[in-house]
């Protein structure tokens, strides 16, 4: 059993009052709608879910798909490309070899093999002299201008 508590303002004794209640007729059955109404959004919601889902992740196979087939269309360049620059390397590897060469600069451009004593060598050790290759040609020109250079030493008074 339980006592009240002792009132300061002269009640001794405090009566409990109920709340007021109101009968509705069919409030139940409201409830039991918006229940009903409840549980049919929720299952909306989630069959939208759901379907969202299968939707992202067929749109991701099939993007997944085309970006494969463009991989491989790739590589498919790729293995071309590859085997083009195979060939003309080996192409390069044979018209750049020196047997090659030669043989175009003597067949196409006339070319000739250079004479010894078309060669000039330097020889930096010894104070920088340069000695070359006299050929009968450049021997006789000399004589002829050291003749040349005698007569005019000769005929000057």
């Amino acid at each position: 059993m339980t006592q009240t508590a002792y009132d300061l303002h002269g009640k001794a004794e405090t009566h409990y009052r109920a709340p007021r209640v109101r009968v509705v007729r069919g409030g139940r059955i409201r409830l039991e709608k918006l229940r009903k109404a409840a549980y049919a959004m929720r299952a909306v919601l989630l069959s939208l879910l759901v379907l969202g889902l299968i939707i992202s992740l067929l749109y991701s196979q099939a993007t997944i798909s085309a970006l494969s087939s463009e991989i491989e269309s790739t590589r498919q360049d790729l293995v071309e490309e590859q085997s083009t620059y195979d060939y003309l390397s080996g192409k390069m590897d044979d018209i750049t070899s020196t047997t090659n060469i030669a043989a175009i600069a003597e067949g196409k451009l006339g070319l000739v093999k250079a004479d010894p004593s078309q060669i000039t060598y330097l020889n930096l050790e010894n104070e920088g002299l340069i000695r070359r290759n006299e050929s009968s040609l450049s021997k006789l020109l000399s004589n002829f201008q050291a003749a040349a250079l005698s007569l005019i030493d000769n005929l000057d008074p």
